[in-house]
Protein backbone atom coordinates (compact mmCIF):
# COMPACT_ATOMS: atom_id res chain seq x y z
CA UNK A 1 0.00 0.00 0.00
CA UNK A 2 1.41 3.54 -0.80
CA UNK A 3 2.77 5.56 1.92
CA UNK A 4 0.00 7.90 3.14
CA UNK A 5 2.68 11.05 2.79
CA UNK A 6 3.38 9.88 -0.66
CA UNK A 7 -0.45 9.97 -1.64
CA UNK A 8 -1.37 13.42 -0.10
CA UNK A 9 1.82 15.55 -0.05
CA UNK A 10 1.56 16.84 -3.26
CA UNK A 11 -2.36 16.54 -4.34
CA UNK A 12 -2.77 20.08 -5.16
CA UNK A 13 -0.61 20.50 -6.89
CA UNK A 14 -1.20 17.37 -9.53
CA UNK A 15 -4.90 18.86 -9.13
CA UNK A 16 -4.12 21.57 -10.19
CA UNK A 17 -2.08 20.51 -13.17
CA UNK A 18 -5.06 18.39 -14.01
CA UNK A 19 -7.29 20.98 -14.34
CA UNK A 20 -4.60 23.46 -16.30
CA UNK A 21 -4.20 20.17 -18.61
CA UNK A 22 -8.19 19.59 -18.88
CA UNK A 23 -8.65 21.09 -22.34
CA UNK A 24 -6.54 20.18 -25.15
CA UNK A 25 -3.32 21.82 -25.37
CA UNK A 26 -0.60 23.01 -27.49
CA UNK A 27 2.50 20.49 -26.86
CA UNK A 28 4.54 23.52 -25.64
CA UNK A 29 1.62 24.67 -23.64
CA UNK A 30 1.44 21.05 -21.91
CA UNK A 31 4.97 21.04 -21.39
CA UNK A 32 5.39 24.45 -19.98
CA UNK A 33 2.03 23.78 -17.65
CA UNK A 34 3.89 20.36 -16.27
CA UNK A 35 7.21 22.31 -15.96
CA UNK A 36 6.36 25.15 -13.50
CA UNK A 37 5.16 22.81 -10.69
CA UNK A 38 8.01 20.56 -11.03
CA UNK A 39 9.91 23.27 -10.32
CA UNK A 40 8.69 25.37 -7.68
CA UNK A 41 7.46 22.23 -5.96
CA UNK A 42 10.80 20.58 -5.36
CA UNK A 43 12.85 23.75 -5.25
CA UNK A 44 14.60 23.03 -8.67
CA UNK A 45 16.15 26.48 -10.02
CA UNK A 46 15.56 25.07 -13.52
CA UNK A 47 13.73 22.50 -16.12
CA UNK A 48 13.63 21.27 -19.22
CA UNK A 49 11.05 19.09 -21.67
CA UNK A 50 12.91 17.39 -24.42
CA UNK A 51 10.68 15.00 -26.67
CA UNK A 52 11.61 12.56 -29.23
CA UNK A 53 10.99 13.82 -33.03
CA UNK A 54 8.46 11.97 -35.56
CA UNK A 55 11.75 9.89 -36.88
CA UNK A 56 12.17 8.79 -33.27
CA UNK A 57 15.99 9.69 -34.23
CA UNK A 58 16.33 12.79 -32.29
CA UNK A 59 15.56 14.45 -29.21
CA UNK A 60 14.43 18.28 -29.31
CA UNK A 61 14.19 20.85 -26.34
CA UNK A 62 10.75 21.88 -26.20
CA UNK A 63 10.70 23.84 -23.11
CA UNK A 64 12.79 25.22 -20.77
CA UNK A 65 12.45 27.13 -17.98
CA UNK A 66 14.46 29.00 -15.08
CA UNK A 67 17.89 29.18 -17.95
CA UNK A 68 19.49 32.15 -19.02
CA UNK A 69 18.17 32.93 -22.51
CA UNK A 70 21.67 31.61 -23.67
CA UNK A 71 22.69 29.78 -21.09
CA UNK A 72 24.14 26.10 -22.45
CA UNK A 73 22.96 23.58 -20.58
CA UNK A 74 23.68 19.72 -20.81
CA UNK A 75 20.14 19.20 -22.18
CA UNK A 76 19.74 19.53 -25.97
CA UNK A 77 19.06 18.11 -28.83
CA UNK A 78 20.56 15.23 -30.30
CA UNK A 79 20.29 12.01 -31.80
CA UNK A 80 19.06 8.79 -29.59
CA UNK A 81 22.05 6.95 -29.85
CA UNK A 82 24.44 9.06 -27.76
CA UNK A 83 24.80 7.83 -24.01
CA UNK A 84 23.26 10.67 -21.83
CA UNK A 85 21.30 10.63 -18.83
CA UNK A 86 18.38 11.99 -21.07
CA UNK A 87 18.64 8.73 -23.65
CA UNK A 88 19.27 6.26 -21.32
CA UNK A 89 16.49 7.07 -18.93
CA UNK A 90 14.47 6.70 -22.80
CA UNK A 91 16.09 3.43 -23.19
CA UNK A 92 15.63 1.90 -19.69
CA UNK A 93 12.28 3.29 -19.34
CA UNK A 94 13.01 4.53 -15.46
CA UNK A 95 13.86 7.68 -13.75
CA UNK A 96 17.35 8.74 -12.95
CA UNK A 97 18.12 10.32 -9.46
CA UNK A 98 21.15 12.10 -9.32
CA UNK A 99 21.55 13.58 -5.72
CA UNK A 100 24.96 15.00 -6.12
CA UNK A 101 27.17 16.38 -9.06
CA UNK A 102 29.85 13.19 -7.89
CA UNK A 103 27.13 10.94 -9.06
CA UNK A 104 26.55 12.07 -12.70
CA UNK A 105 29.93 12.36 -13.24
CA UNK A 106 30.73 9.06 -11.93
CA UNK A 107 28.32 7.86 -14.63
CA UNK A 108 28.72 10.12 -17.31
CA UNK A 109 32.39 11.20 -17.21
CA UNK A 110 32.24 12.93 -20.41
CA UNK A 111 28.96 14.77 -20.45
CA UNK A 112 30.58 18.26 -19.54
CA UNK A 113 33.35 17.42 -22.39
CA UNK A 114 30.70 16.36 -24.69
CA UNK A 115 28.07 18.65 -24.34
CA UNK A 116 29.88 22.01 -23.30
CA UNK A 117 28.02 22.70 -20.60
CA UNK A 118 28.46 22.58 -17.06
CA UNK A 119 26.58 19.82 -15.05
CA UNK A 120 24.21 20.54 -12.37
CA UNK A 121 24.74 19.94 -8.67
CA UNK A 122 21.81 17.69 -8.88
CA UNK A 123 19.28 16.56 -11.27
CA UNK A 124 15.78 14.11 -12.48
CA UNK A 125 15.60 12.52 -15.43
CA UNK A 126 12.05 11.37 -15.63
CA UNK A 127 10.94 9.72 -18.83
CA UNK A 128 7.54 10.36 -20.55
CA UNK A 129 6.00 7.50 -21.27
CA UNK A 130 2.72 6.66 -23.14
CA UNK A 131 1.48 2.59 -23.15
CA UNK A 132 5.02 1.22 -23.15
CA UNK A 133 6.85 3.74 -25.42
CA UNK A 134 9.33 7.01 -24.78
CA UNK A 135 8.00 10.28 -25.56
CA UNK A 136 10.79 12.49 -24.36
CA UNK A 137 11.76 13.27 -21.07
CA UNK A 138 11.21 15.67 -18.14
CA UNK A 139 14.06 17.32 -16.27
CA UNK A 140 14.70 19.23 -13.34
CA UNK A 141 18.28 20.93 -12.14
CA UNK A 142 19.85 21.72 -8.34
CA UNK A 143 21.98 24.27 -7.44
CA UNK A 144 22.18 22.20 -4.32
CA UNK A 145 22.47 18.57 -3.53
CA UNK A 146 19.14 17.10 -3.26
CA UNK A 147 17.55 13.95 -1.66
CA UNK A 148 14.87 12.70 -3.63
CA UNK A 149 12.03 11.43 -1.65
CA UNK A 150 9.81 8.62 -2.44
CA UNK A 151 6.96 11.28 -2.12
CA UNK A 152 9.21 13.52 -4.73
CA UNK A 153 10.05 10.56 -6.51
CA UNK A 154 6.42 9.76 -7.35
CA UNK A 155 5.04 13.11 -7.59
CA UNK A 156 7.59 13.68 -10.05
CA UNK A 157 6.65 10.31 -11.61
CA UNK A 158 2.95 11.43 -11.90
CA UNK A 159 3.70 14.39 -13.67
CA UNK A 160 5.65 12.37 -16.57
CA UNK A 161 2.15 10.34 -16.60
CA UNK A 162 0.58 13.64 -16.78
CA UNK A 163 2.25 14.77 -19.54
CA UNK A 164 2.11 11.88 -21.64
CA UNK A 165 -1.77 12.20 -21.44
CA UNK A 166 -1.75 15.46 -22.05
CA UNK A 167 0.56 15.20 -25.45
CA UNK A 168 -1.19 12.39 -26.70
CA UNK A 169 -4.52 14.28 -26.38
CA UNK A 170 -2.55 17.03 -28.44
CA UNK A 171 -1.34 15.02 -31.02
CA UNK A 172 -4.31 13.05 -31.60
CA UNK A 173 -6.25 16.18 -31.29
CA UNK A 174 -4.60 17.98 -34.10
CA UNK A 175 -4.33 14.92 -36.22
CA UNK A 176 -8.04 14.85 -35.99
CA UNK A 177 -8.37 18.71 -36.93
CA UNK A 178 -5.82 18.06 -39.95
CA UNK A 179 -8.38 15.17 -41.17
CA UNK A 180 -11.20 17.31 -40.71
CA UNK A 181 -9.66 20.03 -43.24
CA UNK A 182 -8.18 17.26 -45.94
CA UNK A 183 -11.35 15.30 -45.98
CA UNK A 184 -14.11 18.08 -45.93
CA UNK A 185 -15.52 15.98 -48.63
CA UNK A 186 -16.24 13.10 -46.66
CA UNK A 187 -17.85 14.46 -43.44
CA UNK A 188 -20.77 12.06 -43.73
CA UNK A 189 -18.37 8.97 -42.53
CA UNK A 190 -17.36 10.77 -39.20
CA UNK A 191 -18.11 9.78 -36.15
CA UNK A 192 -19.24 13.02 -34.68
CA UNK A 193 -22.07 15.07 -35.62
CA UNK A 194 -21.19 18.07 -37.81
CA UNK A 195 -22.78 21.89 -39.26
CA UNK A 196 -21.20 24.73 -40.59
CA UNK A 197 -22.94 28.23 -40.78
CA UNK A 198 -22.15 31.32 -42.45
CA UNK A 199 -21.05 34.80 -41.48
CA UNK A 200 -24.73 35.10 -41.05
CA UNK A 201 -25.46 32.15 -39.22
CA UNK A 202 -27.07 30.71 -42.05
CA UNK A 203 -26.39 26.43 -42.07
CA UNK A 204 -24.61 25.54 -44.96
CA UNK A 205 -23.82 22.12 -44.14
CA UNK A 206 -25.54 19.02 -41.62
CA UNK A 207 -24.29 15.75 -41.59
CA UNK A 208 -26.19 12.54 -40.63
CA UNK A 209 -25.23 12.03 -37.24
CA UNK A 210 -26.33 15.80 -36.44
CA UNK A 211 -29.61 14.76 -38.09
CA UNK A 212 -30.30 12.31 -36.09
CA UNK A 213 -29.22 13.91 -33.03
CA UNK A 214 -31.38 16.59 -33.92
CA UNK A 215 -34.36 14.12 -35.17
CA UNK A 216 -34.53 17.13 -38.48
CA UNK A 217 -33.70 16.22 -41.66
CA UNK A 218 -31.00 18.39 -43.22
CA UNK A 219 -33.11 19.71 -46.21
CA UNK A 220 -35.40 21.54 -43.98
CA UNK A 221 -32.65 23.18 -41.85
CA UNK A 222 -29.93 24.23 -44.95
CA UNK A 223 -29.77 28.03 -45.67
CA UNK A 224 -31.88 28.46 -42.70
CA UNK A 225 -30.63 30.79 -39.78
CA UNK A 226 -28.98 28.74 -37.02
CA UNK A 227 -30.94 30.53 -34.16
CA UNK A 228 -34.20 30.71 -35.69
CA UNK A 229 -34.33 26.96 -35.78
CA UNK A 230 -33.14 25.89 -32.59
CA UNK A 231 -34.18 29.34 -30.63
CA UNK A 232 -33.87 27.49 -26.90
CA UNK A 233 -30.02 27.85 -27.59
CA UNK A 234 -30.55 31.12 -27.86
CA UNK A 235 -28.37 32.27 -24.34
CA UNK A 236 -26.84 29.16 -23.48
CA UNK A 237 -23.77 28.57 -22.76
CA UNK A 238 -23.40 26.73 -26.50
CA UNK A 239 -24.62 29.94 -27.95
CA UNK A 240 -22.00 32.21 -26.13
CA UNK A 241 -18.98 29.87 -27.46
CA UNK A 242 -19.86 30.42 -31.17
CA UNK A 243 -20.09 33.69 -30.46
CA UNK A 244 -16.71 34.07 -29.21
CA UNK A 245 -15.66 31.70 -31.83
CA UNK A 246 -16.37 34.23 -34.22
CA UNK A 247 -15.29 37.17 -32.42
CA UNK A 248 -12.36 35.74 -31.54
CA UNK A 249 -11.41 33.89 -34.71
CA UNK A 250 -10.39 31.04 -32.12
CA UNK A 251 -10.79 27.43 -31.72
CA UNK A 252 -13.57 26.81 -28.62
CA UNK A 253 -13.67 23.82 -27.14
CA UNK A 254 -16.10 23.32 -24.54
CA UNK A 255 -18.39 20.22 -22.87
CA UNK A 256 -22.30 21.29 -22.24
CA UNK A 257 -25.67 19.68 -22.14
CA UNK A 258 -27.46 20.50 -25.63
CA UNK A 259 -30.19 23.24 -25.22
CA UNK A 260 -32.00 21.29 -27.85
CA UNK A 261 -31.55 17.73 -26.84
CA UNK A 262 -30.76 18.37 -23.12
CA UNK A 263 -27.73 15.80 -23.65
CA UNK A 264 -24.61 15.86 -22.67
CA UNK A 265 -22.70 17.10 -25.47
CA UNK A 266 -18.94 17.87 -26.55
CA UNK A 267 -18.28 20.56 -29.13
CA UNK A 268 -15.64 21.84 -31.16
CA UNK A 269 -16.47 25.33 -32.87
CA UNK A 270 -13.59 26.02 -35.91
CA UNK A 271 -13.57 29.36 -37.12
CA UNK A 272 -12.82 29.34 -40.77
CA UNK A 273 -13.15 31.79 -43.72
CA UNK A 274 -16.85 31.31 -44.44
CA UNK A 275 -18.16 31.51 -40.93
CA UNK A 276 -17.74 28.58 -38.43
CA UNK A 277 -17.28 25.03 -38.61
CA UNK A 278 -18.95 22.77 -35.59
CA UNK A 279 -18.34 19.26 -34.33
CA UNK A 280 -20.15 17.60 -31.70
CA UNK A 281 -21.14 14.10 -30.11
CA UNK A 282 -22.89 12.87 -27.19
CA UNK A 283 -20.82 12.34 -23.87
CA UNK A 284 -24.16 11.54 -22.20
CA UNK A 285 -23.15 8.36 -21.28
CA UNK A 286 -19.16 9.15 -20.46
CA UNK A 287 -20.47 11.95 -18.34
CA UNK A 288 -22.78 9.32 -16.21
CA UNK A 289 -19.69 7.15 -15.65
CA UNK A 290 -17.59 10.10 -14.75
CA UNK A 291 -20.32 11.13 -12.10
CA UNK A 292 -19.93 7.53 -10.53
CA UNK A 293 -16.24 7.63 -10.42
CA UNK A 294 -16.17 11.13 -8.88
CA UNK A 295 -18.84 9.65 -6.34
CA UNK A 296 -17.05 6.60 -5.69
CA UNK A 297 -13.27 8.32 -5.44
CA UNK A 298 -15.01 10.95 -2.40
CA UNK A 299 -16.55 7.78 -0.86
CA UNK A 300 -13.20 6.48 -0.79
CA UNK A 301 -10.97 9.47 0.06
CA UNK A 302 -13.65 10.15 2.91
CA UNK A 303 -13.17 6.62 3.96
CA UNK A 304 -9.22 6.33 4.21
CA UNK A 305 -9.74 10.03 5.98
CA UNK A 306 -11.78 8.07 8.15
CA UNK A 307 -9.91 5.41 8.74
CA UNK A 308 -6.60 7.56 9.09
CA UNK A 309 -8.34 9.23 11.96
CA UNK A 310 -9.33 6.37 13.69
CA UNK A 311 -5.99 4.74 13.56
CA UNK A 312 -4.09 8.00 14.75
CA UNK A 313 -7.14 8.29 17.11
CA UNK A 314 -5.88 4.60 18.25
CA UNK A 315 -2.32 5.55 18.38
CA UNK A 316 -3.00 8.21 20.55
CA UNK A 317 -4.84 5.83 22.95
CA UNK A 318 -2.21 3.23 23.30
CA UNK A 319 0.25 5.59 23.95
CA UNK A 320 -1.47 6.88 26.72
CA UNK A 321 -2.72 3.51 27.83
CA UNK A 322 0.81 2.32 27.77
CA UNK A 323 2.29 5.33 29.80
CA UNK A 324 -0.81 5.00 32.20
CA UNK A 325 -0.43 1.51 33.23
CA UNK A 326 3.26 1.99 33.29
CA UNK A 327 2.39 4.77 35.64
CA UNK A 328 0.14 3.40 37.72
CA UNK A 329 1.65 0.00 38.60
CA UNK A 330 5.52 1.46 39.28
CA UNK A 331 4.23 2.60 43.19
CA UNK A 332 2.09 -0.71 43.39
CA UNK A 333 5.62 -2.19 42.41
CA UNK A 334 7.60 -0.32 44.70
CA UNK A 335 5.56 -1.14 47.50
CA UNK A 336 5.27 -4.90 47.02
CA UNK A 337 9.48 -5.06 46.89
CA UNK A 338 9.49 -2.77 49.98
CA UNK A 339 6.84 -5.19 51.98
CA UNK A 340 8.62 -8.15 50.60
CA UNK A 341 11.87 -6.66 52.64
CA UNK A 342 10.55 -5.65 55.88
CA UNK A 343 8.58 -9.28 55.67
CA UNK A 344 12.29 -10.77 54.97
CA UNK A 345 13.89 -8.75 57.87
CA UNK A 346 11.28 -9.50 60.35
CA UNK A 347 11.55 -13.16 59.47
CA UNK A 348 15.35 -13.40 59.49
CA UNK A 349 15.52 -16.33 62.16
CA UNK A 350 12.85 -18.14 60.89
CA UNK A 351 13.23 -18.34 57.43
CA UNK A 352 14.59 -21.57 55.82
CA UNK A 353 16.36 -21.71 52.53
CA UNK A 354 13.45 -23.06 50.83
CA UNK A 355 11.35 -19.70 51.64
CA UNK A 356 14.47 -17.19 51.09
CA UNK A 357 14.33 -18.55 47.75
CA UNK A 358 10.28 -17.62 47.71
CA UNK A 359 11.11 -14.20 48.53
CA UNK A 360 14.39 -14.04 46.25
CA UNK A 361 12.11 -15.20 42.88
CA UNK A 362 9.21 -12.48 44.29
CA UNK A 363 11.57 -9.50 44.18
CA UNK A 364 12.61 -10.92 40.94
CA UNK A 365 9.25 -10.99 39.28
CA UNK A 366 8.86 -7.34 40.64
CA UNK A 367 12.39 -5.73 39.07
CA UNK A 368 10.81 -7.96 35.57
CA UNK A 369 7.66 -6.42 35.90
CA UNK A 370 9.10 -3.02 36.52
CA UNK A 371 11.44 -3.08 33.96
CA UNK A 372 8.85 -3.81 31.41
CA UNK A 373 7.16 -0.44 32.80
CA UNK A 374 10.05 1.26 31.72
CA UNK A 375 10.13 -0.05 28.21
CA UNK A 376 6.75 0.73 28.05
CA UNK A 377 7.44 4.11 28.26
CA UNK A 378 10.48 4.03 26.18
CA UNK A 379 8.14 2.57 23.80
CA UNK A 380 5.68 5.03 23.69
CA UNK A 381 8.45 7.50 24.16
CA UNK A 382 9.60 6.80 20.51
CA UNK A 383 6.48 6.93 19.06
CA UNK A 384 6.45 10.46 19.67
CA UNK A 385 10.02 11.60 18.85
CA UNK A 386 10.42 13.65 15.31
CA UNK A 387 12.67 12.06 13.50
CA UNK A 388 16.05 13.79 12.74
CA UNK A 389 17.51 12.31 9.89
CA UNK A 390 21.66 12.88 8.55
CA UNK A 391 23.82 10.03 6.33
CA UNK A 392 25.28 7.66 8.80
CA UNK A 393 28.01 5.84 8.50
CA UNK A 394 26.69 1.93 9.83
CA UNK A 395 29.85 0.49 10.94
CA UNK A 396 31.26 3.54 12.86
CA UNK A 397 27.77 2.96 14.28
CA UNK A 398 28.37 -0.72 15.57
CA UNK A 399 31.67 -0.50 16.69
CA UNK A 400 30.38 2.08 18.90
CA UNK A 401 27.68 0.38 20.00
CA UNK A 402 29.67 -2.64 20.61
CA UNK A 403 31.85 -0.60 22.99
CA UNK A 404 29.00 0.26 25.42
CA UNK A 405 28.05 -2.99 25.57
CA UNK A 406 31.26 -4.09 26.61
CA UNK A 407 30.40 -4.67 30.49
CA UNK A 408 27.83 -7.04 29.66
CA UNK A 409 30.79 -9.58 28.43
CA UNK A 410 33.24 -9.33 31.16
CA UNK A 411 33.56 -12.73 32.51
CA UNK A 412 32.71 -14.20 29.06
CA UNK A 413 34.28 -15.08 25.34
CA UNK A 414 32.68 -13.83 22.82
CA UNK A 415 34.27 -13.46 19.45
CA UNK A 416 32.57 -10.50 17.61
CA UNK A 417 33.05 -9.92 13.69
CA UNK A 418 31.67 -6.65 12.27
CA UNK A 419 32.23 -6.46 8.73
CA UNK A 420 31.86 -3.99 5.94
CA UNK A 421 28.35 -1.88 6.41
CA UNK A 422 26.84 0.67 4.10
CA UNK A 423 25.56 4.19 4.79
CA UNK A 424 22.29 5.47 5.31
CA UNK A 425 19.74 8.24 5.62
CA UNK A 426 18.62 8.09 9.59
CA UNK A 427 18.31 9.01 12.60
CA UNK A 428 21.67 8.63 14.75
CA UNK A 429 19.70 7.87 18.19
CA UNK A 430 17.14 5.68 17.29
CA UNK A 431 19.91 3.62 14.78
CA UNK A 432 21.78 3.60 17.79
CA UNK A 433 19.04 2.11 19.96
CA UNK A 434 18.29 -0.40 16.66
CA UNK A 435 21.74 -1.97 17.26
CA UNK A 436 22.05 -2.25 20.82
CA UNK A 437 18.98 -3.96 21.24
CA UNK A 438 20.11 -6.67 18.31
CA UNK A 439 23.50 -6.66 20.49
CA UNK A 440 21.44 -7.24 23.28
CA UNK A 441 19.49 -10.22 22.13
CA UNK A 442 22.63 -11.67 20.48
CA UNK A 443 24.29 -11.59 23.99
CA UNK A 444 21.39 -13.54 25.84
CA UNK A 445 21.26 -15.69 23.02
CA UNK A 446 25.00 -16.85 23.83
CA UNK A 447 25.51 -16.63 27.44
CA UNK A 448 25.42 -20.17 27.53
CA UNK A 449 27.65 -21.16 24.69
CA UNK A 450 31.17 -21.57 25.44
CA UNK A 451 32.69 -20.14 22.47
CA UNK A 452 30.17 -17.58 21.44
CA UNK A 453 29.94 -16.15 18.03
CA UNK A 454 28.68 -12.50 17.03
CA UNK A 455 28.81 -10.99 13.37
CA UNK A 456 27.91 -7.99 11.89
CA UNK A 457 27.45 -7.08 8.17
CA UNK A 458 25.58 -5.69 5.82
CA UNK A 459 25.05 -4.43 1.98
CA UNK A 460 22.97 -2.57 -0.84
CA UNK A 461 20.65 -5.03 -2.35
CA UNK A 462 18.97 -3.00 -5.01
CA UNK A 463 17.05 -0.11 -3.63
CA UNK A 464 17.51 -1.10 0.15
CA UNK A 465 20.22 -1.22 2.46
CA UNK A 466 20.98 -3.89 4.50
CA UNK A 467 22.26 -4.74 7.85
CA UNK A 468 21.97 -8.28 9.89
CA UNK A 469 23.42 -9.55 13.53
CA UNK A 470 24.25 -13.04 13.55
CA UNK A 471 24.95 -15.51 16.70
CA UNK A 472 25.70 -19.15 17.27
CA UNK A 473 23.39 -19.27 20.29
CA UNK A 474 20.06 -20.60 21.11
CA UNK A 475 18.16 -21.07 17.18
CA UNK A 476 14.54 -20.08 16.51
CA UNK A 477 11.66 -22.49 15.56
CA UNK A 478 9.61 -20.87 12.08
CA UNK A 479 6.83 -19.26 14.80
CA UNK A 480 8.87 -18.23 17.28
CA UNK A 481 11.02 -16.20 14.18
CA UNK A 482 7.90 -14.68 12.84
CA UNK A 483 6.52 -13.28 16.32
CA UNK A 484 9.86 -12.16 17.81
CA UNK A 485 9.60 -8.50 16.81
CA UNK A 486 6.19 -8.27 18.70
CA UNK A 487 5.65 -6.59 21.95
CA UNK A 488 6.06 -9.54 24.48
CA UNK A 489 6.69 -12.41 21.92
CA UNK A 490 10.28 -12.87 22.34
CA UNK A 491 11.38 -16.21 23.40
CA UNK A 492 12.80 -17.08 26.23
CA UNK A 493 15.38 -19.06 24.17
CA UNK A 494 16.34 -15.92 22.90
CA UNK A 495 15.77 -13.47 25.73
CA UNK A 496 17.64 -15.22 28.66
CA UNK A 497 14.75 -16.80 29.93
CA UNK A 498 13.16 -12.59 30.03
CA UNK A 499 10.46 -11.47 27.57
CA UNK A 500 11.60 -8.11 25.74
CA UNK A 501 9.74 -5.22 24.32
CA UNK A 502 13.36 -3.93 23.02
CA UNK A 503 12.73 -6.07 19.63
CA UNK A 504 9.18 -4.02 19.10
CA UNK A 505 10.98 -0.71 19.43
CA UNK A 506 13.31 -1.91 16.73
CA UNK A 507 10.34 -2.83 14.18
CA UNK A 508 8.68 0.44 15.05
CA UNK A 509 12.03 2.66 14.80
CA UNK A 510 12.80 0.71 11.22
CA UNK A 511 9.11 1.13 10.02
CA UNK A 512 9.60 4.90 11.00
CA UNK A 513 12.69 4.77 8.53
CA UNK A 514 10.34 3.46 5.69
CA UNK A 515 11.87 0.12 6.27
CA UNK A 516 11.43 -3.55 7.71
CA UNK A 517 12.62 -6.58 9.94
CA UNK A 518 13.24 -10.29 9.96
CA UNK A 519 14.36 -13.35 11.18
CA UNK A 520 16.05 -16.52 10.41
CA UNK A 521 17.02 -19.59 11.89
CA UNK A 522 17.53 -23.35 11.06
CA UNK A 523 15.39 -24.60 14.46
CA UNK A 524 18.72 -25.42 15.95
CA UNK A 525 21.55 -23.28 16.30
CA UNK A 526 22.27 -19.53 15.53
CA UNK A 527 19.97 -16.51 14.17
CA UNK A 528 19.63 -14.13 12.34
CA UNK A 529 18.34 -10.73 13.07
CA UNK A 530 18.17 -8.65 9.90
CA UNK A 531 16.61 -4.97 9.24
CA UNK A 532 16.12 -3.19 5.72
CA UNK A 533 16.28 0.91 5.20
CA UNK A 534 15.65 2.23 1.91
CA UNK A 535 19.03 3.30 -0.18
CA UNK A 536 17.80 6.96 -0.26
CA UNK A 537 21.67 8.23 -0.37
CA UNK A 538 22.59 6.12 -3.41
CA UNK A 539 23.72 2.37 -3.77
CA UNK A 540 27.37 3.34 -2.53
CA UNK A 541 27.76 -0.14 -0.89
CA UNK A 542 30.03 -1.15 2.01
CA UNK A 543 32.70 1.73 3.70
Amino acid sequence: MAHPQARTMFSDELLAVGRALGPVQPKEVVTDIILRPAISSLGAVAGAVLLINARRDQLKLITRQGYAEDAVTIWQDGPLDRSLPATDAIRRQEPLFFGNSDDLKRLYPQLEEETGAVGPVASAVLPILLDGQALGVLVLDFQEPHVFTPAEQQFLVTLALQCAAALDRSVQHARVVSQQQAQVDILESISDAFYAVDEAWRLTYVNRRAEAFWGRRREDLLGKVYWTEFPQAVGSEPYHAHLRAARERQVVRLEAQSPITGFWITITINPTAQGLSVYFADITERKALEAKANEATRTLERRVLERTRDLQDLNAELRAYAIGISRDLTEPLRRVNAFVGLLEGRLKSQVDDRTRRLFKQVREETRRVGDRMDELRHLAALERRELREEPLDLFQLAVQVRSDLEPLVRGRKVAWSVGPLPRVLGDPLLLRLVFTELFAVALDATQDQADARIGVGGEVRGEEVVAWVEHNGRGLTHAQATRIFDVFQVPPAVAGAEERIGLSNVRRIVARHGGQVSASSDGQTGARLLIALPDRLGARGPV
